[in-house]
């Protein structure tokens, strides 16, 4: 696994390397630490010292890269993790995609927030940037006064789905990932209000709401060979605001829900339902772009189809995922 560190400052850098402490990471996972200078974070003494010419940027992005050097690749080392440090100049909300596609990353780490000046209410945050424009998954780091939890400690994970393509990417990856012990994942879907009292009433035979249980059915066969507590919840209203109180009140670690890769008048008219859970969660957002999948794949995903009885039941799986642990 490719994991691309988007980091601006030292506390961004921390942030995220205490989390992947928090986690297992698959063997033969490799760390690539990006930082970017923009010329505007040049300190004025070396624009100064270096004739305000391009070397004062230089001089900028080779401090940089010495200090995140010294401060990441040996925490990384020390979980078995190697680790490289590129530094690089421009615009972060095109690099760190232009980066990811480039290596290739399988997966980007970028705390949520990244600017709070002026530029950040204008043009919206790196972060979101990179959600709405990275070749590959991306997980919004959202790190709490109150998370208290430590190495290896259980998480609960907040899956979304709808039982489309993507949704089904997510239930996979998270299938596939390496948790903690103990970790909780509670699946949630969520149908138009006015369509489930219409088809409770027996008023519409849509049947959206029979859709949303066997949306939930499929997530939790996937999950079934993971070591983890699982959970099904149909909710009505709207997906955002949904997806957001019920991870709230939940107190969950982790959102994880697939992007439909809207593009262009699309999404400017309609926006991106995995960009503003980002951009409003309490906590962490892990958003899955899926891959090319081979038509084997494909059709075991599609296969899926299990019974909405299981909604509401907790399943605990005892078989291992194999992987290296973090610490």
């Amino acid at each position: 696994m490719k994991l691309l560190l988007a980091v601006d400052t030292v506390t961004t850098l921390h942030i995220l390397v205490d989390e992947m402490l928090n986690r297992s990471w698959p063997s033969g996972t490799e760390v690539r630490v990006l930082s970017i200078v923009e010329d505007d974070e040049v300190p004025f003494e070396a624009w100064r010292e270096e004739g305000y010419g391009v070397a004062a940027v230089r001089h900028e992005m080779q401090r940089r890269g010495e200090q995140i050097t010294a401060l990441a690749v040996e925490r990384l080392q020390e979980m078995g993790i190697p680790a490289e440090v590129v530094i690089m100049r421009g615009s972060p909300e095109f690099l760190i995609s232009f980066a990811a596609a480039n290596w290739p990353a399988d997966l980007i780490l970028i705390r949520a927030h990244n600017r709070r000046d002026f530029r950040n209410w204008l043009l919206g945050s790196v972060a979101k940037s990179v959600v709405e424009s990275a070749p590959c998954s991306v997980e919004i780091v959202r790190p709490t006064e109150t998370d208290l939890r430590g190495v290896n400690d259980s998480m609960r994970i907040l899956l979304a789905t709808d039982g489309s393509d993507v949704s089904l990417a997510a239930s996979q990856e998270v299938a596939k990932t390496n948790w903690p012990a103990d970790t909780e994942v509670k699946i949630v879907t969520v149908i138009n209000p006015i369509i489930y009292s219409l088809e409770e009433i027996g008023l519409s035979r849509d049947k959206r709401t029979e859709r949303a249980h066997l949306a939930i059915g499929q997530a939790v066969s996937l999950l079934k060979h993971a070591s983890l507590r699982v959970s099904g919840e149909v909710i009505a209203g709207t997906s955002l605001r949904q997806i957001i109180d019920r991870s709230r009140s939940w107190n969950a670690d982790l959102i994880v829900l697939g992007t439909n890769e809207r593009r262009g008048l699309s999404r400017l008219l309609l926006g991106s339902t995995s960009a503003s859970v980002a951009n409003r969660a309490h906590c962490s957002v892990r958003v899955i772009r899926r891959q090319e999948v081979s038509r084997k794949e494909e059709f075991l995903l599609r296969r899926v189809r299990p019974s909405p009885r299981s909604v509401d039941t907790v399943y605990r799986l005892e078989e291992s995922v194999g992987g290296k642990k973090a610490a």
